[in-house]
């Protein structure tokens, strides 16, 4: 656990620091430190000394430490102090580390499971923390090279730190990073600005239902790297701040800027997101302060500056890595409107049916209540206008910021849904478009968004009530409906359930894993054979034994008898012209019946198995 509290260490230097320097409350700045680390660490890693800007970093958060002491030694009087530690200790520093310590108890021991996870979102941080760079970087092997790095980024820190600490790789560190950095952006918000000790309870027990709230859209989001949900949090922790936020000053300022830049460096759709809260807050911007300078008017374009600087780099960092950019097909506006009007190809207009089925019949359920996905859309439209409007009302906002922060929220999930037909038929293949594939969690992105933002507001409206005792009942009956509504889900989180079905899951793969990182050398190449369709060993294995090359055998034979296969002869040249070892991860029927002969001693064929090619005859050997 000291890799864990050494990071802990290093996101919070620049928090405690404010708490004392700039009188900030630890969980307003937490969020600026963890995205500027992650900003930081990108441009180390777009000049490639990502391995220096860790070091950097971790200098940095030291001389932080020391700066803070020796500012408080130099401002030694108690109100100063006093001021200092009521910005450091306090409800949102106190859930923070609290939920810091559950969340490394809940996921300890975890292992990925799903193939995207090692198709991208955890093989890029074993690509990173192994060689110091970007995915894009030649002969890194990643699958999807061109996603975006944020995440990876703040995943890749840790991984560092715990490599200084116990010189390997912890799977379960890359869930706790990224479970960390979702509670770090929703922290600012845990704060209620109402002084008495009432509305502040009031304020963290509702705060913990944004916690809950994306397993609505995404049940497995704790035990998962799917980076959709955390783009969903910040969307809408990005548009609450500009709503609700009072004090906008240079933090807030550097808050929603830094936000912009995150989301267009988590995932490619993360732009569409920072663009509709830049445009809200350059209204909101021009709108309250009613700017006459020039110059202060070019400020509220700030996070629209941030979010373009931040994908134009990433767009030259692809350039020059010579990556070709996935999904990057342009829509076929066209066809999509011919499809609509009645004229589309079968084609289309068969995507567009199940697109029409899909949001009109696909359900999400609070407790026994289902909403589809268009009743969805109109009921956050008509929360956001409501709320909007009882901020107006208040004197909280003005008229042209309530109206944008009614409309643009709507507008974003809307526009957004209706947008994904004609990025299934444009960028998809027929057959993964025809049953929409992974539809919900696209919709999910912009569900959750505007959930998170509806929360927060609704929240804002309770913490504001007159009446106390009612404050807190409908705080209370708030988060045990909607702990009660999933409760399954939150039982097998907090219980390790999940943890333990993850390492059953792995049990067999980890054992071949093992025996080919402690016998083979890190260059050589593996034929890799077997038999499971229930289980993705195959990526599996290709990113836990990295930087070992492994080959999977079915582009050469396959796993049934099949007489037009390669010969015997031909498979021994084959792996002594190519391969170092042989792996096999389940023993096929083809293997045992027709190249049984490639083997010195037939008795050694065996599942969770390694060989050793002898290059001469290209025989194997059991190594073990």
């Amino acid at each position: 656990m000291l890799s864990i509290i050494l990071f802990i260490l290093i996101i919070s230097a620049f928090a405690v620091m404010a708490c004392f320097r700039f009188d900030r409350a630890f969980e307003e700045a937490l969020p600026i430190s963890s995205m500027g680390i992650i900003l930081t660490l990108f441009l180390f890693g777009m000049i490639n000394i990502l391995q220096v800007g860790a070091i950097v970093i971790c200098a940095l958060a030291f001389f932080m430490y020391v700066f803070t002491i020796w500012h408080i030694i130099k401002h030694h009087d108690a109100e100063s102090i006093k001021k200092g530690l009521l910005n450091l200790i306090t409800p949102g520093s106190v859930v923070f580390a609290i939920l810091a310590g559950l969340l490394a108890y809940w996921n300890k021991g975890r292992l990925a499971m799903t193939t995207d996870e090692f198709s991208h979102w955890l093989d890029t941080v074993v690509i990173m923390a192994r060689m110091d760079d970007f995915g894009t970087a030649p002969n890194s092997t990643a699958v999807f090279p061109s996603y975006p790095p944020a995440m990876s980024l703040f995943q890749y820190l840790l991984e560092k730190v715990n490599m200084v600490c116990t010189g390997g790789f912890a799977e379960w560190k890359t869930y706790y990073a990224y479970q960390l950095l979702v509670v770090i952006i929703m922290l600012p918000f845990i704060k209620v600005k109402e002084s008495g000790i009432v509305r502040k309870a009031a304020g963290v027990i509702l705060w913990l239902v944004a916690l809950i709230a994306p397993l609505y859209f995404f049940k497995d989001m704790y035990g998962s790297l799917y980076i959709d949900p955390f783009l969903g949090v910040m969307g809408g922790c990005g548009l609450a701040a500009i709503a609700l936020r009072r004090n906008k000053d240079l933090f807030y300022e550097i808050y929603i800027t830094m936000l912009c830049a995150t989301l267009v460096l988590a995932k490619d759709v993360g732009i569409y997101l920072a663009m509709f809260i830049g445009l809200y807050y350059v209204i909101d911007y021009v709108s309250a302060k009613q700017v006459d300078n020039k110059m202060k008017k070019l400020l509220g374009l700030c996070p629209i500056a941030a979010m373009l600087v931040a994908k134009m780099l990433w767009k030259l960092e692809l350039r020059v890595s010579h990556t070709h950019q996935k999904f990057s097909a342009p829509f076929d506006v066209k066809g999509t409107i011919a499809t609509i009007q009645g004229h589309g190809s079968e084609f289309y207009t068969s995507v567009y049916n199940a697109f029409r089925e899909a949001i009109t019949y696909r359900y999400i359920y609070y407790e026994r209540l289902g909403f589809n996905y268009v009743s969805i859309m109109t009921l956050m439209t008509i929360a956001f206008i409501l709320f909007n409007h009882r901020l107006y009302r208040n004197g909280r906002v003005g008229k042209a910021t309530a109206i944008a922060g009614a409309i643009i929220p709507s507008v974003t999930v809307i526009f957004y849904i209706l947008s994904l037909f004609p990025l299934y038929v444009s960028r998809f293949s027929e057959e993964e478009a025809s049953y929409l594939a992974s539809f919900d969690r696209y919709c999910g992105i912009v569900f959750l968004t505007g959930l998170l933002y509806g929360i927060w507001l609704l929240r804002d409206a309770i913490c504001s009530m007159s009446s106390k005792v009612l404050m807190i009942i409908i705080s209370v009956l708030f988060v045990a409906s909607v702990c009660h509504s999933k409760t399954d889900t939150l039982k097998a989180y907090t219980s390790r359930h999940t943890v333990e079905v993850s390492k059953e899951y792995r049990s067999l793969i980890n054992i071949l894993s093992d025996k080919i990182n402690r016998n083979t050398e890190e260059e050589c190449s593996i034929l890799l054979v077997g038999d499971d369709a229930d289980v993705p060993y195959n990526p599996i294995l290709a990113t836990i034994s990295k930087p070992r090359s492994i080959t999977f055998s079915d582009i050469y034979i396959s796993s049934s008898v099949d007489e037009s296969g390669i010969s015997l002869n031909d498979f021994k040249e084959l792996l002594a012209s190519n391969y170092d070892y042989v792996a096999i991860y389940r023993v096929t029927e083809n293997l045992d019946t027709t190249y049984s002969d490639v083997f010195v001693n037939k008795e050694d064929i065996r599942s969770l198995s390694l060989y050793l090619v002898d290059k001469a005859t290209g025989m194997l050997k059991l190594v073990e």
